[in-house]
C-alpha cells in the first residue's frame, strides 16, 4: 500500500504533531509504503502561506504532471487555518479518485462550524463528505461528525507509548499541566485554585504549568496574587528528556479545559501512572473514569481544590490510580495497538 500522510511539519508543537510522531516512531513506515507530506510550517502567517503554496504546487505537480500514485491519503485536520489548507488538498485528491481518511483533531471544531455563515457551513460539510472515512477522537466526536457529514465515521482513540516510572513517592512534587496557557485550557482556573489551596497542602508541592501561549500574562497574574512560591512556569519545553523528567516527578496531572478533543497530554500523563483531574469536555470522560481520576465541570475551582487536597492526602488511592492508568495505556491507548488498527483500516478501504 502506498500511503501519503498529510499534516503539520514535525518542527511544530501540539497534539497533532505528537500523534504523527508517535505513528512514525511506532513503525507505521515499516508496515506500509508511507510518505509524510507537511503542509504547515508553524512560523509567522506569511511564511505559513508561502510554505503551503509551495507544498500544494509540489503535490499538484507530483500527482497531475508526474502521475505519482497513492492508494490512500491520510490527512490530519483541525479547524480554521488547518481546514482552509486541507480543503484545497482534499478537492485535488478527490478529483483524482484517491481515497481519503480525514483524521479530525480540532478541539474547537464545533465552535468553528457554529460561528460560520450558512455558505461556509455548506463548504465545511461538502469537504467532510469527500472523505472515504472520517476518524473521530472518541465516541462523542464520532456522534458529532455524523450530524454534519454523510461520510462513514469511525472512532479512533489517540495513543501513546507505555512507560515505566520508578520514581519514589517522596520525589513526586509537581501538580502538572502541559499545553497552551490560556483561558480555554483553564490556566487561570488553576491560578484561582492555587490561591484557594495555599496553606492547605504540603509546601513541597508546586503547580507546574508548561507550554506556550500567554506565558508572560500568567506569570504576571501569579506575581500579582503573591503565588510565586506555588508555581513553576518554564514556558514551552521541546526537550523530551526534560518532559520525561517532569512527568516522572509529578504526582497529579490536572487539565481544567473548556473544550478538547482527546488530549495527548492526558494520555502521556497516564502512561507515567499519574492520576488525572480534568473536565467533562470532548472525549475526556471516556478516558478518565472512576478508577483512574476525576472529572469536574469546567470552572469549578471549589471541587478542584477539594479533590487535590483529598488526593494528596491519600497515597493508597494515588497508587491504585497509577496501576490502573498504566494498564489502560498498555491495553487500550497503546501506540502499537493503534497502529494495527490503522493498517487494518487501510486494508479494509482498499
Amino acid at each position: 500500500m502506498k500511503i501519503i500522510m498529510i499534516g503539520s511539519h514535525l518542527r511544530t508543537t501540539g497534539g497533532i504533531t505528537r500523534v504523527i510522531k508517535n505513528y512514525l516512531q511506532g513503525g507505521l513506515g515499516d508496515k506500509v509504503d508511507l510518505e509524510f507530506f507537511p503542509t504547515y510550517y508553524g512560523s509567522n502567517h506569511i511564511i505559513n502561506i508561502l510554505y503551503f503554496i509551495k507544498q500544494y504546487l509540489k503535490l499538484y505537480f507530483n500527482l497531475v504532471l508526474f502521475k505519482k500514485k497513492y492508494d490512500i491519503a491520510h490527512i490530519h485536520m483541525s479547524y480554521r487555518g488547518s481546514f482552509i489548507r486541507k480543503k484545497y488538498i482534499i478537492r485535488l485528491l478527490n478529483r483524482l479518485n484517491i481515497k481519503i481518511i480525514l483524521h479530525m483533531h480540532g478541539s474547537e471544531f464545533k465552535d468553528f462550524f457554529n460561528e460560520s455563515t450558512d455558505n461556509q457551513k455548506k463548504e465545511i460539510k461538502d469537504t467532510l463528505n469527500k472523505a472515504t472515512i472520517i476518524l473521530a477522537l472518541g465516541e462523542q466526536w464520532k456522534k458529532y461528525y455524523q450530524t454534519i457529514s454523510k461520510a462513514h465515521v469511525i472512532s479512533l482513540d489517540n495513543a501513546v507509548f507505555p512507560k515505566i516510572n520508578n520514581t519514589l513517592p517522596e520525589e513526586k512534587v509537581y501538580i502538572t499541566t502541559m499545553g497552551v496557557l490560556s483561558n480555554r485550557k483553564g490556566t487561570y482556573d488553576l491560578i484561582e485554585t492555587a490561591l484557594k489551596i495555599k496553606g492547605k497542602i504540603d509546601p513541597k508541592y508546586k503547580f507546574l504549568i508548561a507550554g506556550d501561549g500567554e506565558v508572560e500574562k500568567v506569570k504576571s497574574k501569579v506575581k500579582e496574587l503573591n503565588l510565586e512560591d506555588l508555581f513553576i512556569i518554564p514556558g514551552w519545553i521541546s526537550d523530551q528528556e526534560k518532559i520525561d523528567e517532569i512527568y516522572r516527578k509529578s504526582i497529579i496531572y490536572v487539565l481544567p479545559s473548556y473544550n478538547e478533543g482527546m488530549p495527548m497530554s492526558i494520555l502521556e500523563a497516564m502512561s507515567y501512572g499519574l492520576p488525572i483531574i480534568s473536565t467533562n469536555v470532548g472525549s475526556i470522560s471516556s478516558v478518565v473514569e472512576e478508577d483512574n481520576g476525576f472529572i469536574i465541570n469546567p470552572g469549578d475551582t471549589e471541587i478542584l481544590v477539594n479533590l487535590l487536597i483529598d488526593l494528596l492526602n491519600d497515597q493508597s488511592k494515588i497508587k491504585l490510580f497509577e496501576e490502573n492508568n498504566r494498564n489502560k495505556i498498555s491495553e487500550k491507548y497503546n501506540v502499537y495497538v493503534s497502529l494495527d488498527k490503522i493498517v487494518s483500516l487501510y486494508k479494509s478501504i482498499l
